[in-house]
Parts: structure tokens; C-alpha cells; sequence
């Protein structure tokens, strides 16, 4: 928390970026930020909100959210009673439908899980932040669309690669579904193999992202505009952000201390 907000959503963008990801769910409210030069497109129309918990607006909050946007909460972050109770709690509040997207739903039961089939709902399955936070995930439910999220990472190291990783013997409905978004025929994403990390990722038509062994393609003007990204572990990336400016900006709030993207350290 000592790093401004909008160095922090940066990282986040380049987090998401690194992984191979084009488009990102932010659970928060959208930022001015993300229409500017951000690394990763943000879905702009949806709904939230934190969660039962936290937010005592739910029902305001889904009844101003559009009819073709999704309604997103979390919900069911929990193993006891009350974590169970929680979905039927949302249905009295009449916002669960077709929209909803619930974010963990780990504490659901058998009935609750029926709730949300027989609503129309979907979840996104944070299983690594899960387990780091309650020593259990969900199993993927039939009849119920999954899409895969990493959570903060405040709750888990690791970014949607790791994931992946996590859950390369499970079955997940596409994302784009869960979020109703539109095709993106201009959205690329080259990599060696399933859950490797990325050698380019075009969106929008724009590359933002290409492996150094890609970029001499690149004409000499375009080449000028990428700066070199290494993250420990992973292969060292050309990224079309200012990074060594960025860590500069970042150090100021940090002092010394290493940098860590996801639990891994970063460097030009």
C-alpha cells in the first residue's frame, strides 16, 4: 500500500500481460486509468459488487448494472455455515440470475449448487488463492460455466500461467461467455505450447508484448517503442511500456527493496 494506486494497476496490467491475457476483469470500480495507454484491455461494462459482507447496496448495484453487462460479486469465500448461506441470501435479494457471476463460491453445498444451475449463473474459480486462504477449492460443477481468475495478490503468488498450470486436467468454460463479451477477431496470442508464456500478444491490432527473438521483424521506429521486461523465472519479454521509468517511479515508494510481479522479481 505504499505504492500510489495507479503505479499499482500498472503492474497489474503487465501481470496480466506477461501471462499472455488480452482482456481483465477488474473487481473494483473501473478506473479512469484503464482508458488511457494501459497494457491490457479492462472490461468496462459490468456491475459489482465486493460482496455480502462488504456491500450493503447488492441489490442497488445490480438493478444499475446494464441488461447485456454481467453483475459480478464475491461470494461463498468461505468453508463454514455462513459461506453456504450466502447464495440463498443473494437469491432473496432477487440478483441472482443469468448475469451473475460469482467470484469463489468455494463454501457452496449441494442445494446451493443447484441454486446457481438452475439460475443461469457463473462462477470464476480462483483455485490457488483459494487454497492459500482456505486450504480448499470448489470442484467444477456440470451445467455451470467456469471461467479461471487469479484473485489478488495479496492471496496467492502467481499469475493466470500458474493457474493454468494448476488446472491443466480441468475443464473451463471460455471467459469471454461468463463476461459477455464481444468477439475479438484482432486479439493474438502466440505461444510454443498450452500454458507456456507468451511470444506475442496482439490487441486491438496492436502488439503489446513480442519475445526478443520476434522483435528484429519489428521495423527499426516500431522496435523503439518496447522496453525490456524480465520477470524471475520466466523469459524475458519487449513490452510496449516505459518499464525502467516505471520501476524508477516505483522505487521511490519502496526504497531498495526487490520489486516482485506475482511473488517473482522483476528487472530491465
Amino acid at each position: 500500500m505504499q505504492v500510489p494506486k495507479h503505479l499499482r494497476l500498472i503492474w497489474g496490467g503487465l501481470r496480466n500481460l506477461a501471462a499472455g491475457v488480452t482482456t481483465v476483469s477488474h473487481h473494483d470500480a473501473y478506473h479512469p486509468l484503464f482508458d488511457e495507454d494501459f497494457p491490457v484491455r479492462v472490461v468496462k461494462n459490468y456491475g459489482w459488487a465486493h460482496s455480502l459482507a462488504f456491500s450493503d447496496d447488492v441489490r442497488e448495484r445490480f438493478d444499475a448494472t446494464p441488461p447485456d453487462a454481467p453483475f459480478i460479486i464475491h461470494l461463498g469465500e468461505g468453508t463454514d455455515a455462513g459461506a453456504a448461506e450466502e447464495i440463498f441470501r443473494l437469491q432473496e435479494l432477487g440478483t441472482l440470475d443469468q448475469r451473475t457471476v460469482l467470484v469463489h463460491a468455494v463454501g457452496l453445498n449441494t442445494e446451493g449448487w443447484d441454486l446457481v444451475r438452475g439460475a443461469g449463473a457463473s462462477v470464476i474459480w480462483c483455485p490457488r488463492s483459494n487454497l492459500f486462504t482456505l486450504a480448499k477449492t470448489l470442484e467444477p460443477q456440470p451445467g455451470i460455466p467456469i471461467a479461471l481468475g487469479t484473485d489478488s495478490s495479496l492471496t496467492t503468488e502467481g499469475d493466470l500461467l500458474d493457474e493454468l498450470e494448476f488446472t491443466k486436467e480441468q475443464s473451463t468454460e471460455t471467459a469471454a461467455r461468463v463476461l459477455r463479451l464481444p468477439p475479438r477477431p484482432d486479439d493474438w496470442i502466440a505461444v510454443p505450447r498450452f500454458g507456456a508464456p507468451p511470444e506475442l500478444v496482439v490487441i486491438g491490432g496492436i502488439i503489446h508484448l513480442i519475445s526478443p527473438h520476434l522483435a528484429p521483424g519489428l521495423r527499426p521506429s516500431l522496435r523503439q517503442e518496447f522496453h525490456r521486461l524480465n520477470i524471475e523465472t520466466r523469459p524475458p519479454v519487449l513490452v510496449r511500456w516505459n518499464i525502467p521509468q516505471l520501476l524508477r517511479d516505483t522505487r521511490r515508494h519502496l526504497g531498495a527493496d526487490p520489486i516482485r510481479l506475482a511473488g517473482r522479481k522483476v528487472t530491465v
